[in-house]
This record gives structure tokens, C-alpha cells and sequence, in this order.
């Protein structure tokens, strides 16, 4: 009875041996898989053992070509000092028109006379003829009506016009911000607009134009402005 009984224990596990050998090999295979996984893995999340993972490649072997190229770089990033001292460009000056005071353009009076009324400088001063306090903003040079009235510096006319009060007025600029007045001229102006005008060229005649001043002798009235504001005409007369 054993021997039958062990007789159909091999019989059972000799149709059935192939079968677990094949899975017990598959199971091999499966552990060994998943071992393999987890040690890759484990590694990559070490900082240190990824450099195993890359051969370098030595390029003096035979067949492979050198690199030639130059490496692109970023310019170095300079500090604040450095930055104040090489990026600020310098501009080349610029050359006016005319440079009164650098290249000592001749100058003079437009008339030859006596100041009979200074230059005020901003102060009120009465005016004879209005009987009212006011700035005087140029000088008045007497005389006679008729007299050459002659350019204070070279420069361009600017401006013809005849003025309620000023009566006939020329004005030139002489560049450099420099601009001058002659007021009260004879109606008859030689000059025009544009046209260029040296030191001492005629632009006009002493007239009596200027009801405002009436009640002076005859003269006429020269302003000058630097940048739009009034300054004294002998500063710029007398500064050549």
C-alpha cells in the first residue's frame, strides 16, 4: 500500500516538475530584475556616484576630432566703480556759431557818445519820460540823429521790427547765446533779416524812434542778452 501510494506522488510531481522548475526561474529572474532596478536607482539619487555613470572620453585617441571652437563667455561684470570710470563717454564740444569769449571776436559801442542813462542791473530806476519807476536793461549813448549805429560784434540780424514804445528796432545774434538790441533807429534800415553783419558794419541810423525815451537827448538805446536774460552791454563790449 506505501509503494502504490508513493508510486502516484511521483507520478503527480513528475507531470508537474517542468511547471515549477519554469516558475521557479521566472521568480530567479524576477528578483534579480527588481535588485538591479533599485541599485540604479538608489544611485542616481546620490550626487556623488552619478559621475560614475559617464565615461569620459579621452578626444587625443586616434579618429576622434579635436574641438576646435573657442567657448562663448559672458563679458565680466564690472562694479560700480569700474562702471563710472570707463562707461562715460565724453562729447566732443560743440562750436557756436561765434565764441565771443574764446576766439576774442572784436567788440565795440554801436555808437561813439556819453552814457547819459546806465544800465540798471535790475534796479528800478524813474524814467524821465513816463515819470514811472522801472529796470533800465541797456544804456543810452547820446547822439545826433543821423549817426551810423554799427554792429557791437559779428554776428547775423535776427530781427527787423518797429516797437510801440521802442520805436525801429534791429536785433542781431551773435551766437554763444549772445544776442543784442538797437532801439530807436531811424525808420530807414539798410539790413535785413539773415544777413550776416562783421564788428562795426552799419545796420542802421540814429532816429529818435523811442516815444519812451522822448524826453532824453538824442541817443539810442543798446540792450544785450546772454541765454534770454538782460546783462550789462559793456560787460560784452568790453570783454574782448
Amino acid at each position: 500500500m506505501k509503494k502504490q501510494g508513493f508510486a502516484k506522488v511521483r507520478a503527480a510531481f513528475k507531470g508537474k516538475g517542468f511547471i515549477i522548475a519554469l516558475a521557479l526561474s521566472v521568480a530567479a529572474v524576477g528578483l534579480s530584475t527588481y535588485y538591479a532596478y533599485n541599485t540604479i536607482m538608489n544611485g542616481f539619487g546620490e550626487g556623488n556616484d552619478n559621475d560614475n555613470l559617464f565615461l569620459e572620453v579621452d578626444k587625443n585617441q586616434p579618429g576622434i576630432p579635436l574641438d576646435t571652437t573657442s567657448p562663448i563667455t559672458a563679458p565680466p561684470v564690472s562694479t560700480s566703480a569700474e562702471a563710472s570710470a570707463t562707461d562715460v563717454t565724453t562729447e566732443p564740444p560743440t562750436t557756436a556759431a561765434n565764441n565771443f569769449f574764446t576766439a576774442k571776436s572784436p567788440r565795440a559801442l554801436p555808437v561813439e557818445g556819453e552814457i547819459i542813462n546806465p544800465y540798471s542791473d535790475g534796479e528800478l530806476v524813474k524814467s524821465q519820460t513816463l515819470n514811472l519807476w522801472q529796470t533800465h536793461d541797456g544804456i543810452d549813448i547820446a547822439a545826433e540823429a543821423g549817426t551810423d549805429v554799427k554792429a557791437a560784434g559779428e554776428g547775423t540780424i535776427l530781427n527787423v521790427w518797429e516797437d510801440p514804445l521802442w520805436g525801429v528796432c534791429v536785433s542781431l545774434d551773435h551766437g554763444d547765446g549772445y544776442v543784442s538790441n538797437y532801439c530807436g533807429l531811424d525808420p530807414n534800415v539798410p539790413v535785413t533779416i539773415g544777413q550776416t553783419a562783421a564788428c562795426g558794419d552799419v545796420i542802421g541810423k540814429v532816429g529818435n524812434t523811442a516815444d519812451c525815451e522822448c524826453a532824453l537827448d538824442s541817443h539810442i538805446h543798446f540792450e544785450v542778452k546772454k541765454d534770454g536774460e538782460f546783462i550789462s552791454p559793456l560787460s560784452f563790449t568790453e570783454s574782448n
